[in-house]
């Protein structure tokens, strides 16, 4: 797989709410954490409002013809983090989503057309205390239509984390999940429920000028797939180990702030935050990939801040595509585009 990407900064932003921070707390207020016991290092309280854009479109080259997908997805989401220290600090989030797809296959003259709407809600609620502990509660849930398939899916997980410091920052967390679909799909009845347990480790140093930290994550079960051509089921199966390797280093210098969040995903890992992604853009990828967010800052700890950003990015990889059930894989591209605007009051 290859992957090649550019992001531009605007203004004042956090580029995105990728979950990483295991071992200590971001210094940009509104970052999500993997870890809810860095919730407390938070060094203010922050209100946030975020709107998100991405815009996709995939190109297959399969036998005698050609696939295309185009994806457009729209994300709303307000977060309060309450200012840390060694009692309790609370954190809130609520996520809307919406998304459409339209594939086009075209074989031998042949087109095949398929529309794909997709609703997600969200909401988080986390809490830390002591400075060293925390526990955090998420539900998603999912709403996917097509032609003659209308499911359900949802999400829901409690995570429990501690963090110490020893001279350097260490962190872990597990993560107690549950996932549940249910509805038609083809005009058949789906009713699938799985566990999907995980548990993270992280190191770092930290200081209020400097933050850089190293994290391991790593799905419990193993997914395992059917591939088909053996002599029966079971004769020919894959199977996958999800996992994410995250880095992040982050310095201040005056007002300015920057940082990247560099983060490794293995064998179809996926953020539970992020599922309306991971189902309209990556659900059929169980190759691994790499995925930059870049952050930037200007201006005091306090007050009223506004941001945005835009980025795009390349991904070539092998997948099905969307309405031949054969299997067999192909060289795929595609292409995102995205942009975020959000404000942030800082108290």
């Amino acid at each position: 797989m290859k992957l090649s990407f550019l992001i531009l900064p605007v203004l004042v932003f956090s580029a995105n709410q990728s979950l990483a921070n295991i071992s200590s707390a971001s210094m940009f207020k509104e970052m999500r954490a993997l870890n809810p016991a860095v919730i407390s290092q938070r060094p203010a309280g922050t209100f946030a409002a975020m709107i998100k854009k991405d815009l996709v479109d995939k190109e297959q080259v399969v036998p005698n013809g050609s696939s295309t997908s185009e994806i457009d997805i729209t994300n709303l989401s307000l977060f309060y983090g309450g200012k840390g220290g060694k009692g309790i600090t609370t954190e809130l989030s609520a996520e809307i989503g919406t998304g459409t797809k339209d594939d086009n296959v075209n074989q031998s003259g042949a087109v095949q057309q398929v529309s794909t709407t997709s609703d997600l809600m969200l909401a988080q609620a986390a809490v830390g205390f002591l400075n060293n502990f925390g526990l955090s509660f998420l539900r998603v849930s999912n709403d996917i239509t097509q032609t003659n398939t209308d499911t359900n899916s949802t999400l829901t997980s409690i995570t429990g984390g501690i963090k110490f410091t020893a001279g350097l920052d260490f962190g872990l967390f597990y993560q107690s999940s549950s996932f549940t679909q249910e509805g038609t799909s083809l005009g058949l009845p789906v009713n699938n429920k799985f566990d999907m347990p995980r548990y993270g480790i992280g190191i770092g140093y930290s200081n209020k000028v400097f933050h850089i930290e190293v994290g391991y994550v790593k799905d419990v079960n193993q997914i395992k797939e059917e591939l088909g051509g053996g002599s029966g089921a079971g004769e020919n199966v894959a199977t996958y180990n999800p996992a994410k390797i995250v880095g992040t280093i982050e310095f201040k210098f005056k007002k300015l702030t920057l940082g990247v969040t560099s983060s490794y995903y293995i064998d179809g890992y996926f953020d539970f935050t992020n599922l309306i992604f991971n189902t309209m853009v990556l659900s059929s990828n169980k190759e691994s990939r790499l995925e930059n967010i870049f952050n930037f800052s200007f201006g005091g700890d306090k007050g009223h801040s506004f941001s945005g950003s835009a980025s795009m990015s390349t991904v070539e990889s092998t997948e099905s595509p969307p309405t031949l059930l054969s299997g067999t894989k192909y060289k795929t591209t595609t292409k995102i585009l995205g942009a975020v605007l959000s404000y942030s009051y800082a108290f």
